[in-house]
């Protein structure tokens, strides 16, 4: 991967700078420089957020590259292109960011977006839009993310040093990713995996077979010797006493079977007699209920032969029903004719009077009808002239329209007149708004700078107080030492004192004891007398040296820690003495550039200036908003003016054309109103107005309507009463001949009753009148009765029949004794059944203990061959994984050992002529307590001290020199190995500082001898020795005031 070019518009420092790394290709190594902050490290941001959506750190996100001075019109965007593989990318990206609406007023919120676009020999072939596709598609190009790009590719500022020391699992993750070696832990973890399922599968077999060889049962006499087997696990020997079991176990199945039978048999016979006593007990009672069943139904004799009488009568009554009621049908509608002549003789009646009434109403309104008549010739001589009229009328209404269209038009041309003087005033006060562009974009810089300004004090209100806390601390620690010093310094004179007094008791002691032994009349080599007739006395306890000792010890120990306490509060006040006055003169500093006066230091100025930066910054951040908002107005004032002017040039083709309408419009009412004179003058002097002709007419028309309302009203009133007479005449007529055939048919049906009648009854009266009534209304019981009857001759006959049949089967036998068949009977059903449970349960546990031993055999000879291949495995397994007693290196670490001591080959000869032969690469093959932390430590063997050391005990300018070293080695094992990544491109940052003036030769002649391998190198750096040597430059120029320009220094020569 070749950087080409470099296009940050809005991002850090650069408000549209393009960086071309092609002007370095004819000597790709240079240094890029510029002052600290200037933005520097920002190009390879840039790099790093356009190729994997990050910084080249950690310290900022992508979204907060965006540049202080961007306002909502300007996007944040970076342009990358580079060549790799003979093919050339351009990959634009943009983070998320607030900025100005595309139509009307307001910001909103715009989500980050990407386009990759790839080139082959000029011609695009592909081009990816979305974010996933264009990340996945850079990772599977580059094989690297951005962390590790940033390792290989870019060496960050104070980051030189990470995959040089960095512990094994972190070199393991890089090369893993750049050598692919991910194949070998994969091989690893399945092997593992199988491993894991082979012994979830063993376990599980010898759970299984476990609860195989309990599930067995055991007899009473085998269940001791069986238990002692399972809790020994001797499986062979519990196996054969299951088989001596089985064998007896089926002898005894055979001896129940047989016995069982026996049994079944007698059972059978004992049922069978059982069987025959309970049918002849049965047969004997039934013949019982018979007899007395048949003397109840004898006695229901009279009854009956009553009924049947009854049900005679019902029957004759039942064949004259038809007739009986044709005769009452007759009757009623007899009845009912009679009420309907009656009544038609009634409406005949009325109807006649109506018609009366009816003709002398219309006979009173004669005079009406000649109104009518005359009304009639008036209405016809005024529709003679009735159009001239509405011809009059008609031009009144186009003459009244006419003026209103005309009124119209005026008022449309005023309107027209009126909208043009507004738009003027639009325009003016718009061009006004659009003429403060100038000043709010200089207010934005003017508030751009104060942003700069206000972050650069809060950073040092962040440093101030660190240091103010640090001061804390160190105030604290001298307060708490200044405690312990004092409850130190009683200690000690306590340990002291204790010591003095012991040393003390100890003499007095010693005095006695020496005094003691004293001769009499000696002098004493105290006081020198030869008498002590009153001597101290001296407490029994007697104090030895050795306590004395040790309690001068003690109080020796307790005045070191005093001594050590002292000078460290010493050390710490001295401390806190060198902090105070820069933390004060920061601080004065600071209220004095932010305009602030000192208080006392009761105040927290801490608070204050938080405080007083949070009110800056809401000023700030109102002020922003103000201005942009006031930038968003002249945008919108632009927009609005262009749209006026559209509007006036619409406007004055409106005024123009309704002008003219209104000429039009003024000619038309002028016509009309001489066509309204001209139709006036064809009517007669004397004639009405067009409003009192319309009224007369209207006067005619409502009296003729009311005339011929009224005789219309009259006339149908006759017409009416006419009918009506008629109607009810005719229906009078028809209700006197239904009445003579009603009575005729009563007569006829009378007679056919009265003869039926007289041939069932000697004489007809009113009794079997009321008889034959009766028992019309009992019809309805005839078949209930007849049922009834029938039921009980055929309960005589059944009852008859089976005493004869029960005769015949019980033959005067006596009541059998069914007590004793039935208890022989229960014994031995009982029995049989005991004898089927036995052996029942003996053919089960037959069957399960055979079942579980053919499954357990199987078992045994499956688990052997299984626990055999899983020995085999784990000691497979052990290897690849590093657990091996000699070894703590798997597969793949192994793998990536081997490429790392490739790797620290080509760096040794780096190394070797950085180091003028001192120091060589080594690994550290000694085994890490951990093995995540095995195989890849590197040491440097120091030829100075003939012995080698781990690269943590390098200085600064020396683990500079190695990191560069194991840096271009990186690419170039890489690309000679896998040929998967091409590292043409290395940008080292910082670092230089480090190195005396040797070392700094002998590192750009390392890195000229890279280049010249056609590799680009590009170096951050502020050293002034670099700035000589390397005469390709890449300037980056800081303006003050937050914002950087690009410049090349290119030698020519």
């Amino acid at each position: 991967m070749r950087p080409l070019t470099l296009h940050l518009q809005y991002f850090g420092p650069y408000r549209d700078e393009e960086i071309n790394f092609q002007k370095f290709d004819a000597t790709p190594l240079f240094l890029i420089s510029g002052k600290t902050g200037s933005g520097k490290t920002t190009i390879f941001d840039g790099m790093c957020y356009a190729l994997f959506d990050q910084s080249s750190g950690v310290d900022r996100e992508p979204q907060e590259m965006r540049s202080d001075f961007a306002t909502t019109a300007d996007h944040t965007r970076v342009t990358f292109e580079f060549n790799h593989r003979n093919r050339r990318y351009r990959i634009i990206r943009e983070p998320a960011q607030t900025l100005q609406k595309k139509r009307g007023s307001g910001v909103t919120r715009v989500a980050a977006s990407v386009e990759l676009t790839v080139f082959e020999n000029g011609t695009e072939i592909d081009q990816l839009t979305k974010a996933r596709q264009v990340n996945d598609y850079l990772q599977d190009l580059l094989q690297m993310d951005g962390k590790q790009f940033a390792q290989i590719v870019l060496l960050p500022q104070g980051e030189f040093r990470r995959f040089l020391v960095a512990p094994s699992e972190d070199k393991a993750a890089v090369l893993e990713q750049l050598f692919n070696t991910e194949i070998f832990a994969q091989w690893t973890d399945k092997l593992r995996d199988k491993l894991r399922q082979d012994r979830t599968q063993n376990a599980e077999a010898a759970k299984e077979l476990e609860r195989l060889e309990t599930s067995l049962t055991w007899t009473t006499a085998n269940r001791e010797r069986a238990e002692a087997l399972l809790q020994a696990k001797q499986t062979t020997e519990l196996l054969a006493l299951m088989a001596t079991q089985q064998t007896a176990a089926q002898t005894v199945i055979q001896e129940l079977t047989t016995q069982v039978t026996t049994t079944q048999r007698q059972v059978t016979q004992l049922t069978q007699q059982d069987t025959r006593e309970e049918q002849l007990v049965h047969d004997q009672h039934q013949l019982v209920q018979a007899q007395e069943r048949q003397q109840a139904l004898a006695i229901q004799e009279p009854a009956m032969a009553a009924l049947h009488q009854l049900i005679t009568e019902l029957e004759w009554t039942q064949q004259i029903r038809p007739q009986w009621q044709e005769r009452e049908f007759a009757k009623t509608n007899q009845q009912r004719r009679q009420l309907a002549v009656t009544q038609a003789q009634a409406q005949s009646t009325t109807a006649q009077l109506v018609q009366k009434k009816a003709l002398a109403a219309q006979q009173r309104l004669a005079p009406v009808e000649v109104r009518i008549n005359k009304t009639k010739d008036q209405l016809a001589q005024q529709a003679k002239i009735k159009p001239i009229y509405r011809q009059i009328a008609e031009l009144t209404q186009q003459v009244a329209s006419a003026q209103n269209s005309l009124l119209a038009a005026q008022q449309r041309v005023t309107a027209g007149q009126q909208q043009q003087q507004k738009n003027q005033k639009d325009q003016q006060a718009q061009q006004a708004v659009i003429a403060t562009q100038t000043r709010l974009y200089q207010t934005q810089q003017t508030l751009t700078q104060r942003a700069g300004q206000l972050k650069e004090w809060r950073r040092q209100l962040a440093d101030l107080q660190v240091g103010d806390q640090r001061q804390r601390t160190l105030t604290q620690q001298v307060s708490s030492l200044g405690t312990q010093v004092t409850a130190q310094t009683t200690a000690t004179k306590v340990a002291q004192q204790h010591a003095e007094e012991l040393n003390q008791e100890l003499l007095a002691h010693e005095i006695v004891r020496l005094v003691g032994q004293l001769k009499p009349g000696s002098p004493c080599p105290v006081c020198g007398s030869t008498e002590h007739p009153a001597p101290t006395a001296i407490a029994d306890k007697t104090v030895t040296e050795a306590e004395v000792q040790a309690a001068q010890a003690q109080a020796q120990q307790e005045q070191d820690r005093l001594t050590k306490l002292t000078t460290q509060l010493q050390n710490l006040q001295t401390t806190l003495t060198e902090l105070k006055e820069p933390q004060q003169r920061g601080l004065t500093a600071l209220l004095e550039n932010v305009g602030l006066p000192e208080t006392s230091e009761d105040v927290n100025q801490f608070d204050q200036l938080s405080q007083h930066f949070e009110q800056l910054a809401a000023t700030q951040r109102a002020n922003q908003t103000q201005n942009e908002q006031q930038l968003q107005a002249v945008t919108a004032a632009q927009h609005a003016l262009e749209q006026l002017t559209v509007a006036a040039s619409k406007l004055t083709q409106q005024l123009d054309a309704d002008q003219i309408a209104q000429q039009d419009e003024t000619s038309h009412v002028d016509r009309l109103t001489a066509q309204l004179a001209t139709q006036k003058q064809q009517l007669p002097a004397t004639a009405p107005t067009l409003a009192e002709f319309q009224q007369q007419e209207t006067n005619l028309q409502k009296r003729l309507q009311s005339d011929q309302q009224m005789w219309d009203t009259a006339a149908k009133q006759v017409t009416q009463a006419n009918e009506r007479l008629t109607v009810a005449t005719t229906e009078e007529k028809t209700a006197a001949q239904e009445l003579t055939q009603s009575e005729q048919r009563l007569a006829q049906a009378d007679s056919a009753v009265q003869t039926l009648m007289a041939k069932h009854f000697e004489t007809v009266t009113e009794e079997t009148e009321a008889i034959v009534t009766t028992q019309l209304a009992q019809l309805d019981t005839l078949t209930a009765k007849r049922q009834k009857l029938q039921d009980f001759r055929t309960q005589q006959e059944q009852v008859t029949t089976t005493i004869a049949e029960l005769k015949k089967r019980v033959l005067d036998q006596p009541e059998p004794d069914r007590n004793q068949t039935q208890v022989a009977l229960k014994a031995a059903t009982e029995k049989v059944v005991s004898l089927q449970d036995q052996r029942h349960g003996q053919q089960d546990q037959y069957q399960h203990n055979q079942q579980v031993t053919t499954q357990l055999q199987t078992q045994i000879d499956q688990r052997a061959a299984a626990l055999k291949k899983t020995q085999e495995l784990t000691e497979l397994v052990g290897v690849v994984n590093g657990d091996g007693p000699n070894s703590k290196l798997g597969l793949e670490r192994y793998v990536l050992q081997t490429y790392l001591r490739q790797i620290l080959t080509v760096g040794n000869q780096r190394l070797q002529q950085l180091t003028n032969g001192r120091y060589q690469f080594l690994v550290d093959d000694q085994p890490a307590t951990y093995k995540k932390n095995s195989g890849l430590e590197i040491n440097v063997y120091d030829d100075h001290v003939g012995e080698q050391r781990s690269v943590h005990t390098l200085s600064g300018g020396e683990s500079f020199i190695a990191a560069l070293a194991l840096a271009l080695a990186l690419g170039e094992v890489i690309q000679q190995t896998t040929g998967s990544v091409d590292v043409d491109a290395l940008f080292i940052d910082e670092g230089f500082g480090s190195l005396d003036e040797d070392a700094l030769m002998t590192a750009l002649e390392s890195l000229e001898t890279v280049e010249g391998k056609h590799r680009m190198i590009g170096i951050i750096s502020h050293v002034s020795e670099l700035r000589a040597q390397v005469p390709n430059q890449l300037q980056v120029v800081s303006n003050g005031n937050g914002e950087s320009k690009i410049t090349y220094q290119i030698d020519e020569s």
